[in-house]
């Protein structure tokens, strides 16, 4: 894996979006820790953003049908981490 784009903390973002038309889940992240449990829980992203050739944040579309996958994405341990 590429090295990840050092984003200050203020640029940092989650964004979890439930799209009821397609029937899916769209989840984007920039922030590094988020990503790599997520690509642990999820797999390959669908799209890597890039930034001077560094990985800037990444984003899953997953299907409403994929309900184990879909679970990972709304755990709170998994987005946030465990505190």
């Amino acid at each position: 894996m590429n090295k990840f784009y050092s984003t200050s903390l203020e640029e940092q973002e989650t964004i979890i979006n439930i799209d009821y038309f397609e029937r899916e889940v769209n989840c984007y992240t920039s922030r590094y820790s988020t990503y790599s449990r997520l690509f642990k829980k999820l797999g390959e992203p669908t799209k890597i953003y890039y930034t001077q050739e560094r990985i800037s944040g990444a984003n899953w579309v997953i299907p409403f049908k994929d309900k184990k996958r879909l679970a990972n994405i709304f755990s709170r341990p998994t987005i946030i981490g465990s505190l």
